[in-house]
């Protein structure tokens, strides 16, 4: 109770008025649609902690890390926000879980495989999800400028576009919301087949503006879109897998609606690109039915 009154008193004000500021800021800096973002976010944030802390019935579930309770927190994207998008315990987006619950159900021999991992531009919720196989040797590699930190394992700093690694090397590559910081991202998606052994098989995903048509460059990175170079539609991402034998899976192909629901997966802005290296060059692309 004295620690509730407490945070009423002196938590709360304090914290008022740094985000105020942080409104103003962000108001004369990018205008008004970025300062409705980052304030509907903080106030719907704040009423979801609320909300989970006094929830009976969980209506809202993590696979990764098995939290439940009212929703999930919104994300600020600069002009835009993400709803009920991340875990208030262990910080998953909605990608994680999707690769989380994918991976348990479509591709249980995954955890039992051996082989060599590159994981690109790790992430801690990644990370943890392939280090449950101990027989899989992880290596993690990110761009020079930005070395990752904390994370366990072997680790090297390299361009996507420009890989210093061998070719026919890996057996699996992740990928999960780098694409659309790499300037020529048709040249990494091609060194990530490179370095791929005939066979082997990455695990693509990008973020989708819903509502573009096509995929629109910004020409330089957009610090209010967390540094991004591009804009991806869902139209035709796929056009530049090539020359990747891949597959789309979305949620409703191993969800059920009720667990799309309370795993907060949209089906329009959430797919995994399942990217095969062919033994031989040049193999098609196929796309899966959605509604298998």
């Amino acid at each position: 109770m004295v620690k509730e009154l407490i945070h009423a008193v002196v938590v709360l004000p304090a914290r008022g008025v740094r985000e105020t500021w942080t409104l103003v800021a962000r108001t004369r800096a990018a205008g008004w649609n970025s300062g409705r973002a980052y304030a509907r976010t903080t106030l719907t944030n704040y009423y979801i902690r609320i909300r989970n802390r006094l929830v009976r019935r969980p209506r809202a579930a993590c696979p990764c890390c098995g939290w439940s309770g009212y929703g999930f927190l919104m994300i600020d994207c600069g002009y835009f926000v993400v709803p009920e998008a991340e875990c208030p315990h262990c910080g998953c987006h909605e990608r994680h879980r999707m690769l989380h619950l994918y991976l348990y159900r479509e591709q249980p021999g995954f955890f039992s495989a051996r082989g060599r991992v590159l994981h690109v531009a790790p992430e801690h919720q990644v990370r943890e999800l392939l280090l449950r196989n101990p027989d899989l040797f992880c290596l993690s590699t990110d761009y020079p400028r930005q070395p990752p930190n904390g994370f366990p394992g072997t680790m090297i700093l390299t361009d996507l576009q420009r890989l210093a690694i061998a070719d026919n090397t890996f057996d699996f590559v992740f990928c999960l919301h780098v694409l659309e910081h790499v300037a020529d991202d048709r040249q990494g998606i091609t060194e990530m087949w490179r370095i791929l052994k005939p066979g082997g098989v990455a695990y693509l995903m990008v973020p989708f503006m819903l509502g573009w048509e096509k995929t629109v460059e910004f020409g330089k990175p957009d610090p209010m879109m967390f540094d991004h170079v591009r804009g991806y539609s869902p139209n035709d991402f796929h056009d530049r897998l090539k020359p990747f034998r891949y597959e789309e899976i979305f949620p409703e192909n191993f969800l059920t609606p009720d667990e799309v629901q309370q795993y907060r997966i949209p089906r329009d802005s959430q797919v995994i690109y399942r990217c095969e290296k062919q033994p031989e060059e040049g193999s098609s692309g196929k796309r899966s039915d959605p509604s298998r």
